[in-house]
């Protein structure tokens, strides 16, 4: 480590790929439970005193790597606190994921097998992924390739360990012209391995669609006040602006990183513990991590919904995640039961919403549904909103040839009376939303039963004399 005030002493010293040797470093401890690049302990220091001088005669390993055996990352006996060098033959590539705005955290999924056939998931990020990516598409003939992934991170999902890249100290060697991947190709070369003008890897196509396509073509079109009581499991896209954020409720829970499942504080122990809730988890005593669920209230000009919005959604809409953020607010020393003002901020937003229907919500005539995808694409909602009023039109069209005495375009309850809120009627809805939905939501208070049983909930509304 350089300390900032030396850096302009070793910056145009110090390169990579060079060797040197180093008198009078300072040494000192590595904090506990801080991950390790190598199995030392401690780490040392370049201090005033240090003096760097370049060694032409070094006999050593070039790159120092350390392999390490796929079994002792499957089994787990590997430390997870310390890094892994693997290599291994690249078997399969999957789409790169560039869902989040931040190119450092696009991820890019390869498998790779060593010798004897064992296999292994490597997650490449960031610059790692598109170095792989750019390899592919400038050498489409070499479809062998051997990969060296230095200084790893073993990371467990689900109870399935893969090597991960860590931040921007991994190192990635890709068919690169040194003696440990010019000995493994050799190693391959019996009579039943595939030689190198052989396609020895498969690209394992995402099921993801088009933004344009789940949201216009895949999924049709309504209001919100068309889905208030669905009656069957199905998806559908709503457009609709975020009119209050309920903060009634945490705005985080805690997670198992075993599962992802629900986890809370055992106060059986002294020492802070998390216990899972998953009945499948095969860990009862977990590490937790802090996962966003917040309520919202979404309008359109025909009806207001309530949904919760989860980790996926928001860590798109904020480009941060809800772990992320308990970081930030207890650095500055923020109250956590407080919501942050960024989230706050979020108020007044318009998106593209994708809800899912459950079985759920048909059984129980719950109306909270699920969000399968969100968009705040701004080209993308011009034209969902265009085609709802065209659909709404054409609707309108049709009901010209309706005799009054057939419908009553005035009665409280038909459709063309929802569809021809006034802003007015809005604007008052809007304030008793913010009034009563505590009252609505709070696990306090009894909910409020409606004549057909409790799948309705009555909601005060409050009625104004017009001037």
């Amino acid at each position: 480590m350089v300390s900032k005030r030396n850096i302009y002493r070793f910056k145009n010293v110090v390169k990579d790929g060079m060797t040197f040797y180093i008198k009078g470093p300072n040494f000192a401890a590595l904090k506990t439970g801080s991950f390790k690049l190598t199995r030392h302990d401690q780490k040392f220091t370049f201090v005033q005193q240090t003096v760097v001088t370049e060694c032409n005669n070094f006999s050593g390993s070039l790159f120092g790597f350390s392999f390490v055996d796929y079994q002792a990352v499957l089994s787990l006996t590997h430390p997870q606190d310390t890094s892994v060098d693997v290599m291994g033959l690249v078997v399969a590539i999957a789409e790169i994921q560039q869902g989040h705005p931040e190119k450092s955290k696009h991820k890019l999924n390869i498998r790779i097998q060593d010798a004897n056939g064992l296999q292994l998931h490597v997650n490449l990020w960031g610059e790692y992924a598109y170095k792989m990516l750019d390899y592919i598409n400038n050498n489409p003939d070499n479809r062998r390739i051997v990969v060296i992934l230095q200084f790893g991170q073993i990371n467990v999902w689900r109870d399935r360990p893969s090597v991960n890249t860590y931040f921007t100290s991994s190192k990635l060697f890709i068919n690169s012209d040194i003696d440990e991947i010019t000995n493994f190709n050799k190693s391959l070369d019996g009579d039943d391995r595939p030689d190198s003008s052989t396609n020895t890897f498969l690209i394992i196509s995402s099921n993801q669609i088009s933004a344009y396509d789940d949201f216009m073509v895949k999924n049709n079109l309504k209001g919100i006040a068309e889905v208030w009581e669905r009656v069957e499991k199905c998806n559908f896209v709503i457009v609709g602006t975020i009119k209050g954020i309920l903060q009634n409720q945490k705005w985080y829970y805690e997670t198992c990183t075993n599962c992802s499942g629900k986890a809370s504080e055992n106060d059986a122990h002294q020492t802070k513990t998390y216990e899972c809730h998953n009945e499948n988890c095969t860990k009862t005593t977990t590490s937790v991590v802090p996962r966003f669920m917040i309520p919202i209230r979404v309008q359109d000009n025909t009806g207001t919904l309530t949904l919760t919005m989860f980790e996926r959604e928001w860590r798109y809409l904020l480009k941060q995640s809800a772990k992320e953020f308990v970081k930030k607010m207890i650095e500055r020393g923020d109250d956590l039961g407080l919501y942050p003002g960024e989230i706050n901020a979020l108020k007044g937003l318009k998106l593209a919403f994708k809800i899912s229907v459950s079985k759920f919500n048909v059984s129980f005539k719950n109306n909270q549904y699920g969000i399968a995808r969100i968009s705040d694409d701004e080209t993308l909602i011009e034209q969902l909103e265009n085609k709802f009023t065209e659909s709404q039109d054409a609707v309108s069209g049709k009901d010209d040839n309706i005799t009054p005495s057939t419908i009553d375009k005035n009665d409280t309850t038909s459709p063309m009376k929802i569809l021809n809120t006034t802003p007015v009627l809005k604007r008052n809805l809007e304030e008793v939303f913010d009034l009563e939905i505590s009252d609505h939501l709070s696990t306090s208070k009894t909910p409020k039963i409606g004549p057909d049983g409790p799948g309705k909930q009555l909601l005060k509304v409050k009625l104004e004399k017009n001037d």
